[in-house]
């Protein structure tokens, strides 16, 4: 009988797979020692012969295996069908745990594991396909292979005190609630999380626990949502302080670091190279002006000033990011063990400079199209390039960051930047 362990599915969201096979190109996929030993056990250095099947690289210090990939860019077990080989041939106990995971991702909760999301898929992102329920069998039994478990501890309250299943859960409910009230557009509930984190961000809650908590997190998002009604989505924010620009670029930046699962063998001599020309296109990032840097290698040659041209788009087309930011709200996987072990309100500013993110790279796909106003399609774009990293990147453990997102969790800063970059 297969093992499985209690998960908490966010029901709203959908998904099955369309076998686009973005999965099989784009992204690295780590084995260990048992997976490659399972491969080699099933034959595939005879069937894939002369074909290296793995392939190492090292990363901060530890060194990886991974599946190696064509030079075209597929996996070596992607087939000419678009299929993965190893799950047709040799059967789904034959793939990496990555593969059969994608694109769910058990994380663990302040109360049982949350089933978090990769919006990079397409089908996620745009929402295609039965709801998630159908498949919460095949998730359970997975989340048990790998040990999913809840959280030992929520994460801290922006280093004051610690905070109780119970409260984590609560906030983490105060805020996507407010994303789904009924009577705001979506542009208008997305400035409404920045006006109450602006709100928690100064609270001191030494003596505020459990339920009292609770209740305060939710007087203080109705008086937010009241706010957010009477007011236009359109009226002017605060000017944002340059050094606050600054940073968010350079933020933005490091989330548009996508290496190719080729980039991975390069050598030392390469990896040098690469180093000083990402050294160099963060500085044209922190500059803000004329062309953008090529980071990766679809980007359209423009310059900084053209997205500042594109219109926003429409309040419909900004659904994907709202249901993207409830998914994390959902899950629990914007701060602690889910996101690099972020304090609770720094994993906070972090998901709500998402929609900005978002915003950035569906302008560079607007221009890229010649268009001069964001789409639903240019949105989604967007949201896939921007989570192929959010959660993912391992740049963002670093002690620079953490201390770069503190300086942007200022009240006001997180407004301002989503009025300026947000879609």
């Amino acid at each position: 009988m297969t093992k499985r362990v209690p998960i908490h599915l966010p029901l709203f969201q959908r998904f099955d797979c369309h076998q686009c096979g973005y999965c099989c190109r784009g992204l690295v996929v780590n084995v260990n020692a048992e997976e490659r030993r399972r491969i080699i056990s099933a034959g595939w250095v005879g069937k894939l012969a002369g074909i290296r099947l793995f392939e190492s690289y090292r990363l901060l210090g530890r060194r990886y295996y991974r599946l190696a990939h064509r030079p075209e860019g597929g996996c070596v077990f992607l087939g000419q069908d678009g299929l993965c080989r190893l799950h047709a041939e040799t059967g789904v106990a034959t793939k990496p745990l990555p593969c059969r995971l994608y694109p769910f991702v058990p994380s663990p909760g302040a109360d049982v594991v949350r089933v978090d999301l990769r919006f990079d898929c397409p089908s996620v992102a745009a929402n295609r396909g039965r709801p998630l329920s159908v498949h919460l069998a095949d998730i359970s039994a997975l989340a048990a292979e790998i040990g999913a478990r809840p959280m030992t501890r929520p994460p801290d309250w922006r280093g004051q005190r610690n905070m109780t299943p119970r409260e984590f859960t609560a906030l983490a409910a105060t805020f996507e609630g407010l994303l789904r009230r009924e009577g705001l557009p979506i542009r208008s509930r997305l400035l409404a999380g920045c006006g109450l984190l602006d709100l928690v961000y100064g609270l001191q809650i030494a003596s505020v626990r459990n339920d009292r908590f609770a209740e305060l997190m939710s007087l203080l998002a109705e008086a937010t949502f009241e706010e957010a009604r009477k007011a236009s989505p359109d009226a002017p924010s605060a000017a944002m302080p340059a050094r606050a620009g600054k940073l968010f670029r350079q933020w933005l930046f490091l989330h548009s670091l996508a290496d190719d699962p080729q980039d991975l063998a390069i050598g030392l001599v390469g990896r040098r190279l690469r180093s000083w020309r990402r050294y160099r296109q963060s500085r044209r990032f922190s500059a803000g002006t004329g062309p953008v840097p090529a980071c990766r290698p679809d980007w359209p040659s423009a310059c900084f000033e053209d997205l500042f041209r594109v219109a926003p788009a429409p309040d419909e087309a900004l659904e994907p990011v709202c249901r993207s930011l409830r998914v994390k709200l959902e899950t629990h996987a914007f701060s602690g063990p889910a996101y690099f072990g972020y304090e609770t309100l720094a994993g906070l500013t972090a998901l709500w400079l998402m929609p900005s993110v978002v915003g950035w790279f569906a302008r560079l796909r607007a221009v890229a199209e010649g268009a001069t106003a964001l789409t639903t399609e240019s949105v989604i774009e967007g949201l896939r390039q921007a989570h192929h990293t959010f959660g993912v990147s391992p740049v963002f453990r670093q002690i620079s960051e953490r201390f770069r997102l503190r300086a942007l969790a200022r009240p006001g800063i997180p407004r301002a930047i989503l009025a300026q970059y947000g879609p």
